[in-house]
């Protein structure tokens, strides 16, 4: 009985033809390269000597900086049509990673402000291939198939980025037979270059989209005043959400002295979640409505940080990030297939875009109020701020069950 599960999966994927095959296999390996690369972004600031809040302000701080790269250069990229700006944000990605992995020998004085423009760059990169990347495979995808492709797509997401997370604790783990962990993350990083590389490839066997990039302020404007009770809710629970998420990575390392073969296994149980979660969305011949599945989602992973400091154990730190996974696959399922369904094609880039925008800004308020709180009201003490975090994520959820987006 345990193996239908991937028997069924692997059917799936035999069924694949088309353009489809390589919108999998792109999504695949660019998970990859969260697993190798981006889940360990804060294991490598704090192996270059850097603290718990510096290493959550690395997570947090560049995701800002990129949003303004994309948002004053937006000009300029006006006239560039979807299929080529997806490829040359993808090369801006696989640019920064050379960066890292250079860092890795040689390392420069003030490292954090080193580390903060790679990652900012490599952030630039992703946020400017989501909008485009939404508008393009809208043309690609059928909308009644919406639901298999976006559920699909992301277990096959979180399947690559177990495989990646796997690979890198295990090698960075091997230290213990002498290995420099230095070299352990160059060869991640250098990896993870050819990886987008290869997806650059990928695009271009994309069915191309030759509309141009154009983010049109007017409409950002009027849709942000059609839904702003949605995006003050929204921005309301995403800054609870980052109050204590910048700040786990680092609390698991160095606070709980896990080792980096317990922090892959802790790890992994959110990404085991979400492959659970996607697997029943997949199989399910209900069509659920999008909002119901985001708000439900996010109600089971809200209150999740409180039992950190509970947890005795890797062990239950496994099953906790477990719970937290079906829940996030929840609410990311149900967000892309609600823009996917109730966003027409020409508005699409335009709310995605700010959408975006405000997620990126309260996540840097959320980490930037964690940490003030953190160093002033509690005590410098992570358990407190665990708590307090999940209290006012659930809260702040809780507000956002009857709102929707027009557009």
């Amino acid at each position: 009985m345990v193996d239908i599960p991937i028997r069924i999966f692997f059917n799936d994927i035999k069924q694949i033809q088309g353009p489809l095959w390589f919108s999998y296999t792109e999504a695949f390996l660019t998970s990859l390269v969260v697993g190798l690369a981006e889940s360990y972004f804060a294991a490598y600031s704090i192996h270059h000597g850097l603290s718990v809040l510096q290493s959550g302000l690395l997570i947090s701080l560049p995701l800002i900086i990129a949003a303004f790269m994309q948002f004053f250069l937006q000009s300029k990229m006006a006239t560039a049509n979807l299929s080529y700006f997806v490829q040359r944000a993808l090369v801006i990605q696989a640019t920064a990673l050379v960066g890292l992995a250079v860092f890795t020998f040689f390392k420069p004085d003030s490292i954090f402000y080193w580390l903060l423009v790679c990652y900012s760059f490599y952030w630039f990169g992703h946020f400017s291939i989501q909008p485009a990347w939404n508008r393009w495979i809208s043309d690609i995808i059928p909308l009644e198939s919406g639901q298999q492709y976006f559920s699909l797509r992301t277990r096959l997401s979180q399947i690559a980025i177990l495989c990646g997370l796997f690979a890198g604790g295990y090698l960075l783990h091997l230290n213990v037979l002498n290995i420099d962990i230095e070299k352990i993350f160059f060869c991640l990083f250098v990896f993870s270059f050819f990886l987008k590389i290869i997806t650059v490839y990928l695009f271009q066997k994309h069915p191309p989209q030759t509309q141009p990039l154009f983010l049109n302020m007017k409409n950002v404007k009027n849709l942000f005043l059609q839904n702003i009770s949605f995006f003050k809710r929204y921005a309301t629970f995403h800054t609870c959400v980052y109050l204590s998420a910048s700040y786990v990575a680092g609390y698991l390392i160095s606070t709980r002295q896990l080792t980096y073969l317990e922090f892959m296994v802790v790890m992994s149980g959110l990404f085991l979640g979400k492959i659970l979660m996607t697997y029943y969305l997949n199989q399910t011949k209900t069509q659920i409505n999008p909002l119901k599945l985001l708000i439900w989602g996010g109600m089971v992973s809200a209150p999740l940080p409180i039992l950190w400091p509970l947890s005795p154990d890797a062990t239950t730190m496994f099953f906790v990030h477990v719970l937290s996974g079906i829940g996030w696959a929840g609410w990311e399922v149900g967000l892309s297939l609600y823009f996917f369904k109730n966003i027409h094609g020409d508005k699409k880039i335009e709310l995605i875009s700010l959408y975006n925008y405000i997620g990126v800004f309260t996540q840097v308020l959320g980490t930037v109020l964690g940490a003030i709180l953190f160093k002033t009201v509690l005590d410098q003490n992570f358990s407190y701020l665990f708590y307090l975090a999940g209290v006012l994520r659930f809260i702040a959820l809780l507000g956002m069950r009857k709102t929707k987006l027009v557009a």
